[in-house]
């Protein structure tokens, strides 16, 4: 990957992945709203069992997605379910088998890509951000030169690497 920002077609074709041995396991961060705080406690103990078993299993990256969240199946916090999956890996020596990615519609600004970089995702898809900048330039809210919704894309995706840049300065 030559950018920590993926769009939302790398992340399908990474998702539908079947080079050789490499594949990939997507893993939802959803919980049943019914079951309150235990159910999310649960939550995090499954995606982490269910990353170790995919390292197990010869999967070469995992997509930690909260695309399903709902009224009913809230999700887990990202950076929670993130940083606790790349925590339990590294405690079971596995970590460095498997690429971390997250799908997620937290994630909008520079800041929150630095805190999922910095707790130990290797690439990020914020679905959200994007699909409320398509949004922002159907409303006619965005400079004409962003003129396609992959342009629009873009000039985040640059902005983003620009913010990530800066902070190590």
């Amino acid at each position: 990957m030559d950018h920590p920002i993926l769009t939302n077609r790398q992340l399908r074709a990474i998702q539908d992945m079947k080079l050789g041995e490499s594949r990939t396991k997507t893993i939802d961060v959803t919980f049943d709203y019914g079951l309150g705080l235990s159910g999310m406690r649960e939550t995090i103990d499954r995606v982490c069992d269910e990353a170790e078993s995919a390292v197990d299993s010869g999967y070469s990256l995992i997509v930690l997605t909260d695309r399903s969240v709902s009224k009913e199946t809230p999700t887990v916090s990202m950076l929670m379910a993130s940083s606790a999956v790349h925590q339990h890996l590294i405690r079971r020596t596995k970590r460095s088998r498997i690429g971390l990615i997250v799908e997620t519609g937290e994630a909008c600004e520079v800041h929150h890509h630095c805190l999922l970089l910095g707790y130990g995702v290797d690439a990020i898809n914020p679905y959200l951000a994007f699909e409320a900048l398509w949004q922002a330039r159907r409303d006619c809210k965005l400079p004409q030169s962003l003129d396609s919704d992959e342009a629009v894309v873009e000039a985040y995706r640059l902005a983003v690497s620009k913010g990530l840049s800066l902070i190590h300065i």
